[in-house]
């Protein structure tokens, strides 16, 4: 067997934390070495689980290559394609399964995540910085998660971009059920990576073990709705443990789903408010707007005072009517003109929302 072999062999056995399987190597120089020793200085559950992986080794192998097969990539430590971002963590795993891409190492990445029940603030907040980001050829992270993580993962393979999920599952189980649709967009214009072997469950510790990979995939990462106690601020301690910059959307003060951002702004992570913040945030020249008759600054002033007048929540026909001092029909017609210009939609019937 080769290094690589032995490597994939270690990297599977049961209670070694990739921390310890790296200080094995650091004692013992080399994955055969640690394979071809009787004892290791670990615990009984563990020794045991060292000798059932080696007397299984044979058809271990078997099994990698037939998930090979089905196009699930085993990517040593070692392997040139394994990502270099990786190799920053103390922890890092020694081979990652990927079905699809790995993101690109010359493209800027950026890590979207936030609350599974959002709000529709986060919602559209989700769709705008995922569609943007993506649609400029940044690559977008997250764990395919419902709310935050997914939506935005959609709206950046909707625009054209490319998206990369980092799973606590193996790569062959799609996790939640509910975005079928997402996984399998993700495998044709991004990726689903993952430590766990094909086949691994969704267990609740492995998140806060992937939530670490999806820090260090990101050069930046953006946070867009949290609780006061969320599972998503354990992705933010690992993204600053590693040196990542960090921006958070502001919300609400009385919007529990934003307790967690306006806390993280307020302990010095960066206000998020447009996708120059971002690109500040990479060391990248933003992006350019468009000059067109969708800009805000091009509009009638009859016009523009009604976009002005709708703010980061969907607003009803109603009030604008009574802020405005127009008739239905008049400011029906200037809706419509807006939304021809792309300039707002309607969210649901009578609400409207800037675009």
């Amino acid at each position: 067997m080769e290094e690589r072999d032995y490597g994939y062999l270690l990297s599977g056995m049961e209670d070694f934390s990739p921390l310890l399987l790296r200080r094995l190597l650091g004692l013992y120089g080399s994955p055969s070495r640690v394979f071809k020793e009787k004892s290791l200085p670990v615990g009984p559950k563990q020794q045991a689980a060292f000798e059932a992986v080696r007397a299984a080794a044979d058809m271990l192998l078997k099994e990698r290559d037939a998930w090979e097969g089905a196009g699930i990539r085993w990517i040593w430590c070692e392997d040139d394609a394994f990502p270099e971002r990786m190799k920053e963590l103390a922890d890092s795993p020694l081979g990652l399964f990927c079905k699809g891409m790995l993101p690109p190492e010359e493209v800027k990445s950026v890590g979207i995540i936030g609350a599974r029940s959002c709000s529709l603030y986060g919602k559209n907040m989700a769709e705008r910085f995922g569609g943007e980001l993506g649609e400029k050829g940044l690559s977008v992270i997250s764990g395919m998660a419902r709310g935050i993580d997914g939506i935005a993962q959609e709206a950046a393979l909707k625009r054209g971009g490319a998206s990369f999920a980092v799973l606590g599952c193996g790569v062959d189980i799609c996790y939640p059920p509910t975005n079928r649709r997402l996984y399998g967009l993700l495998e044709k214009q991004g990726g689903l990576i993952s430590e766990f072997k094909p086949g691994t469950e969704p267990l609740p510790y492995h998140f806060p073990m992937r939530n670490r990979l999806i820090a260090a995939f990101s050069d930046v990462l953006l946070v867009l709705e949290a609780r006061e106690k969320s599972g998503t601020l354990i992705t933010v301690d690992q993204a600053l443990e590693q040196g990542r910059e960090v921006l958070a959307l502001p919300g609400r003060v009385d919007d529990a789903l934003s307790v967690g951002c306006n806390r993280l702004i307020k302990q010095g992570a960066g206000l998020l408010s447009s996708s120059a913040d971002v690109y500040e945030a990479l060391g990248l020249a933003p992006a350019g707007e468009k000059a067109d008759a969708a800009q805000p600054a091009a509009l009638r002033e009859d016009l523009k005072a009604i976009w002005e007048s709708i703010g980061g929540e969907p607003k009803h026909v109603e009030e604008m009517l009574e802020e405005n001092g127009l008739s239905l029909g008049e400011l029906s017609l200037k809706l419509l003109e807006l939304e021809s210009l792309g300039c707002i939609r309607q969210v649901t019937p009578g609400r409207y929302l800037k675009a």
